[in-house]
């Protein structure tokens, strides 16, 4: 085969020239090679060099640059992944990929950071002005020289080579398949090549399979391209294999860059001396939240405000505990309460009603970016089961979980149980395998037909360690993806080394498609509901799918046909066939022909038209028994899970973040400046004679959820702080580093912190110490000193006022007009679009709906309500909320119907309730006499107060009820005497109302 090779290129002259020129660059990397020998031998090895003495760089360098650079840019300590310790770290750069010599010396990175004065960095002696002029002549010296490109040093490792491999060819050569018996995933797989034969031969690039399969665009297969996500290998792809195979396929000795137990050089223990990087000590003084508010509020002459009346406090703790009003009954019983406990006691009852894990379980699922569909640009595929995640939240707070139980099974759930080989599960051992749906629901674009390149799955991995990072540790770890964070002490490298944390389960060489993210898994009571109750539903529903299908098609043609009359059948049909293609597959006649019916939709003839509107019903009717039938089905036992495979990809430090732009191989580790820098990061397989799993991901969860945790308490504690005061002890809930905000009182949240650690991480126990403290009962009424002293209640001398958040006033909203179904859990409530825009949430059988939780979230179709109250956008999480105050708010409550539907309600449901026997609590308080009152009047007067009790979970005072009366009476005279409309305006006008819109 060789010879016939050099037959072919012996043919012509230009060949020859190749040939020579092959030859001339081989000489010259041979020569590079000799030259930078000793430093590469040195370099192979990160462990060995660790107690040499990098700070003696080649003598051909400048001695400017050996005394004022190599001491940080060396193979031990390469900040800003550079070593200037010889030629070939200049020739690679840092994290750029920027050779720091260029031909023209301004283009030049090393002249560039020198004559901008970025270097040497502030604290360092600045670079004389003969240093400099020392530098700018070596640099003009070197520029003619062929050294400093890249593209010429000499492969010496199979990390020179492997990340090309994985990139190129593992989809059909790796870890779900395997063609042709070959497998590119080892030097020892690659060695021992496959069913054809070797796949190269040392030294003879030409005569190596592999090259020879590349160059003959075998591989990849161009009818596997697309299939497969994969580009064919780039010129300097191809010629990088070609010289390792060239100077004799190395291994080489290369070592992960992992923490090795020697000091870390990158990151200083003045680095970790930021008050959030050392861990959470018990101050010496105080003892409770008011201990440490009082202190602050004493040195700034000011003391708490007096505590807010009982109706306002049983309105602010359940709104806060449970994020529903109480009813009357239970504001009855709180407010003629007369035990000096019963705050506290009815703070523990909140805390065991289920209403408190819907609650709380919300923000937790902000966070975790919660989604029932993956979201994306063209599309937005639903995800069928990811309910059961949200329902493990919900349970989770219910039951107290400890926080630090609740993300080990999170982060590494699928680590704790061997589910593969357990055959009858366990409730608990179930839950932890959904637990791990906290690292799938971020957006991922990957199921789409064009967005599941490398670039996308590394998006979709980079959005799960933000949510990890920012989440649950207070870093902005996305930021080092690209370059070494410019503020926080996290180096590029310790990205990557979280990234190889879980890269037994996010590989993106190894990435799982849609269909292979469920695993299916059930306790035995589940597997026999399935069994007893499903096969007749599911009988049913294959057969209103089918009707449904027949049906939109009807929709369809008929739409086509009132709209454009004089179409062809034939453009018909393929306008069918067109709107089941993806929008970004489409030709363009098909595009065309989607347009038309677009416009076709929203045309008047198609809103006029008998035929459509009947088919349009019919669509409804049957989309409301499959939605019905759906419900009535026990939940399947799949699981939108992640897993570890036991066998991950290398992990590579990618230049400027780009997926070709390959770096050293690091190993798992978790940010440095969390450490002393000096322990290693220890990992084992859980189930050494079970099912293979690399143990990473749950040897980091038990890292992270230790109590001696710098960040883990004290992000947790100061998020439930926000959650009930409007905002954190730490303002950047996100960001507890260098750039987020400094905590306003040190003190109390460490001793939060370390509180919560000794009451067995219990989050129920620290909504205690918060509630049942002076500063979160205080009243929100401001004192003129508060004003002058604490104009931002930064040092709480007064409870904020706050207004509700989408799901708390969509839900106030149906509890008080009596429409709440409270059922809970399950397959989420659909959301439907009217023809004006409107995204709604659709009504249970019984007309009623539930809770907001339990609304689908489609990031494509977010109710619109619940949007314009600040509901949180999933991109891919929400850290924290906005809260706006725009117009479209104001005006959608008073003109949206269904907020006038649910004032209906809320009028009808008062009479019923008049009609029953409603005891004031005392007469001259809540219903007192008015002078002349008429009968009529007095029955007014029992509507109001009881819909002061329902609406606002207070008695009205007595100018409330006389000018509540005028108001109906007046209503009456312009409803030309009728009682309903007149009693529903007013509810309208309660229902908008500050009082109701506001928690005080």
């Amino acid at each position: 085969m060789k010879k016939a090779s050099d037959q072919r290129r012996a043919n012509t002259s230009s060949q020859k020239r190749r040939n020579l020129k092959c030859f001339w660059i081989a000489a010259q990397v041979l020569l590079i090679s000799l030259i930078i020998s000793d430093s590469a031998s040195r370099g192979n090895d990160k462990r060995n060099d660790a107690n040499r003495d990098t700070s003696q760089a080649p003598s051909s360098l400048p001695m400017a640059i050996e005394q004022k650079c190599v001491k940080c840019h060396n193979q031990a300590t390469r900040k800003g992944e550079l070593d200037l310790s010889s030629m070939e770290g200049l020739m690679l750069g840092g994290e750029s990929g920027e050779s720091l010599i260029e031909e023209n010396l301004a283009d030049a990175r090393l002249w560039q950071v020198i004559e901008d004065d970025e270097m040497p960095p502030e604290g360092e002696v600045d670079l004389t002005s003969n240093e400099v002029q020392q530098i700018k002549d070596w640099l003009v010296a070197q520029r003619n020289t062929s050294m400093h490109h890249q593209d010429t040093i000499a492969p010496n490792s199979i990390h020179d080579v492997l990340p090309v491999l994985l990139l190129r060819c593992a989809s059909c050569h790796g870890g779900q398949r395997q063609d042709g018996g070959f497998d590119v995933r080892t030097y020892s797989s690659i060695s021992s090549g496959g069913r054809s034969g070797p796949a190269f031969i040392s030294g003879a690039p030409q005569g190596s399979l592999m090259v020879q399969r590349v160059e003959s665009q075998q591989c990849p297969p161009r009818d596997l391209l697309l299939k497969f996500f994969v580009k064919r290998p780039s010129d300097s792809e191809l010629e990088k294999i070609k010289q390792w195979i060239t100077v004799g396929a190395p291994m080489g000795n290369v070592v992960e860059d992992v923490a090795d137990g020697t000091p870390d050089s990158l990151v200083t223990q003045q680095d970790r001396e930021h008050w959030a990087f050392t861990p959470p000590s018990r101050p010496s003084g105080g003892n409770s939240v008011d201990d440490f508010i009082g202190q602050t509020l004493h040195e700034h002459g000011l003391d708490f405000s007096p505590l807010a009346d009982r109706d306002t406090l049983i309105r602010r703790v359940y709104l806060d505990l449970t994020g529903l009003p109480p009813s009357v009954q239970d504001w009855q019983k709180w407010k003629a309460n007369s035990d000096p406990d019963w705050y506290s006691n009815m703070v523990d009852h909140l805390l065991d009603t289920p209403d408190y894990g819907e609650r709380w379980g919300r923000y937790w699922l902000d966070l975790a970016g919660y989604a029932d569909s993956e979201g994306g640009i063209s599309s937005d595929p639903l995800r069928p089961v990811a309910w059961k995640y949200r329902d493990y939240v919900v349970r989770s707070f219910n039951q107290d979980k400890p926080y630090n139980q609740f993300l080990l099974e999170q982060i590494a759930g699928d680590e704790l149980t061997d589910h593969t080989k357990t055959n009858n599960p366990t409730e608990q051992q179930v839950d932890q395998l959904v637990a791990t749906g906290f690292l799938r629901m971020g957006i991922d674009e990957t199921g789409s037909r064009t967005m599941n390149f490398i670039p996308e799955r590394l998006k979709v991995i980079d959005d799960a360690l933000s949510v990890v990072g920012s989440g649950l540790m207070g870093l902005t770890m996305e930021c080092a993806r690209c370059h070494s964070h410019k503020y926080d002490p996290i180096p590029q490298r310790d990205y990557y080394r979280l990234k190889a944390i879980f890269q037994g389960a996010f590989d993106e060489h190894n990435w799982k498609s849609f269909k292979q993210r469920k695993f299916n898994f059930g306790t035995k009571a589940q597997r026999q509901a399935i069994s007893k109750i499903n096969p007749p539903l599911e009988k049913t529903k294959k057969e209103i799918v089918a009707k449904l299908r027949q049906k939109n098609d009807a929709l369809v043609i008929e739409t086509l046909i009132t709209k454009f009359p004089e179409q062809s059948e034939a453009d018909q049909q393929a306008t069918l066939a067109a709107v089941r293609i993806a929008d970004n597959q489409r030709t363009l006649p098909q595009r065309k022909l989607v347009e038309q019916l677009q416009l076709a939709q929203v045309s008047e003839e198609a809103s006029n038209s008998p035929k459509v509107g009947q088919i349009k019903n019919t669509i409804d009717q049957l989309q409301t028994e499959l939605e019905s039938i759906e419900k009535a089905m026990a939940p399947p036992l799949s699981i939108r899970a992640l897993w570890d495979e036991g066998d991950p990809s290398p992990t590579y430090i990618l230049r400027r973040g780009e997926h070709t732009q390959f770096g050293r191989v690091v190993g798992p580790g978790v940010p440095s400046v969390l450490t002393d820098g000096q322990t290693v990061f220890e990992y084992a397989a859980p189930f050494p004679d079970g099912t293979t799993k690399t143990g990473r991901r749950l040897a980091f969860a038990k890292w992270l959820t230790s109590s001696k945790h710098p960040t883990t308490t004290r992000v947790l504690v100061n998020r439930v702080w926000h959650h009930h005061f409007g905002k954190g002890l730490v303002a950047t809930l996100e960001n507890f580093g260098i750039m987020g905000a400094r905590p306003t009182h040190p003190e109390l949240l460490d001793w939060l912190a370390v509180e919560f650690v000794s009451n067995q991480w219990s989050i129920k126990e620290l909504h205690r110490q918060i509630l049942n403290s002076k500063t979160y009962q205080q009243t929100s009424r401001v004192s003129e000193s508060a004003i002058e002293r604490d104009p931002d209640n930064r040092f709480y001398s007064r409870m904020p006022l706050r207004r509700m958040d989408a799901e708390t006033l969509r839900d106030s909203l149906l509890w008080v007009s009596g429409r709440l179904d409270r059922e809970r859990g399950g397959i989420p409530d659909p959301v439907e679009v009217d023809p004006s825009g409107e995204v709604r949430i659709k009504p249970t059988p019984a007309g009623l709906w539930r809770r907001s939780l339990y609304a689908q979230y489609r990031r494509t179709e977010i109710p619109t309500l619940l949007d314009t109250f600040d509901y949180p956008q999933m991109g891919p999480n929400c850290f924290e909320r906005s809260v706006s105050t725009v117009s479209p708010q104001a005006l959608l409550l008073l003109n949206n119907r269904q907020i006038r539907d649910l004032a209906k309600h809320l009028a009808i449901r008062l009479q019923n309730m008049t009609q029953v026997t409603v005891t004031p609590l005392t007469k001259s308080a809540s219903a007192p006499e008015l002078s002349g009152q008429t009968e009529q009047n007095r029955d007014w007067t029992r509507v109001i107060e009881l819909a002061y009790q329902v609406v606002l979970s207070r008695s009205p005072s007595s100018k409330e009820l006389e000018l509540g009366s005028s108001s109906i009476s007046e209503l009456m005279r312009q409803w030309n005497g009728n009682k309903q409309k007149a009693l529903e305006s007013y509810c309208h006008v309660l229902l908008n109302s500050a009082s109701f819109l506001y928690i005080d």
